[in-house]
């Protein structure tokens, strides 16, 4: 029988205490990725059970009710919403600020889509990426805050629930949101949303809500006759309305520099139409270059 080379014998034992600690190694990192893995699944179940509890109340309002909750309109007393038609009942209103697609220039909901929620046509109801984004710096206090709600989430806000900042509020946004996507058209959103959405304070100091308010409130004319770059000032309002409103509490024309930040609002919601390829750069630089505070309304001498 051959007996070992010497020289086999020492190039084995490193090999084996090699062999040795790569196993340990192995099976210490496999053993810490279960217990991850375990304790990860473990949280996702808590939560996702804190969260069942907390939309308890939306899970069980049923389609007719949410449908009913969100068809609160102002001035729409005349309005039958047994017909699926109700848009165009909107247009043949006589309430001249009960506004559908026809009354509308096309411009502004393409600005609200493209400053406000660029995916709407999209999404279904809720933007995961912008949810997550939101929890994100609300937990670790950022500076920094982009809001994570869709134009849907906003008109659940405003017609079913409230303004709180609460994590079960929004939860019940979320629930309620996807809902209202099954039930109801993309176009029967927008415009539910643009008739109900505040939008500051017009030249008497009082409180102006939805598109066509605005629009004879701001600037004398329907929403179907404003240009591109007040559609554009008009939805820049939306988004902090009571920031961005031209007129002081008495009505007043804000001077200048307080008028400034609503213009740097409005060249942000042309910039976007630009990036989204809604307008064109010589109609961005065109409508960068008009004059809105010499239109906007103002109290009689």
């Amino acid at each position: 029988m051959e007996r070992p080379q010497p020289g086999q014998s020492a190039t084995s034992k490193p090999l084996m205490l090699f062999e040795v600690w790569y196993k340990r190694i192995k099976y210490f990192f496999v053993g810490i990725f279960v217990i991850i893995l375990l304790v990860f699944s473990l949280a996702f179940g808590l939560l996702f059970g804190f969260f069942m509890s907390m939309t308890t109340h939306s899970e069980n309002i049923t389609d007719a009710h949410l449908r009913a909750l969100v068809l609160k309109v102002p001035g729409d007393e005349q309005i039958n919403y047994k017909k699926k038609d109700f848009l165009q009942q909107y247009d043949a209103s006589l309430n001249p600020l009960l506004v559908g697609p026809e009354s509308v220039n096309a411009l502004i909901p393409k600005a609200l889509v493209a400053s406000e929620d660029s995916l709407y046509y999209k999404h279904d109801g809720i933007l995961p990426k912008a949810l997550l984004r939101a929890i994100f710096q609300d937990i670790f206090r950022t500076e920094a805050s982009s809001g994570g709600s869709t134009i849907t989430q906003q008109v659940i806000k405003n017609q079913v629930l409230n303004n709180e900042k609460t994590y079960n509020r929004k939860a019940n946004e979320i629930v309620l949101a996807l809902k209202l996507e099954r039930i109801m058209s993309k176009e029967e959103i927008m415009y539910i949303y643009l008739n109900i959405v505040p939008f500051g304070r017009d030249y008497n100091g009082d409180n102006i809500t939805g598109i066509a308010s605005a629009s004879y409130s701001l600037f004398g004319k329907p929403p179907s006759d404003v240009n591109l770059p007040e559609a554009a000032y008009l939805i820049g309002l939306v988004q902090s309305p009571y920031t961005y409103t031209p007129y002081y509490e008495d009505g007043t024309l804000k001077k200048d520099s307080d008028l400034e930040i609503s213009l740097r609002r409005q060249h942000y919601v042309l910039w976007r139409m630009k990036v989204e390829g809604v307008i064109t750069e010589k109609e961005f630089h065109k409508a960068e270059q008009y004059n809105i505070k010499a239109h906007l309304m103002t109290k009689r001498p």
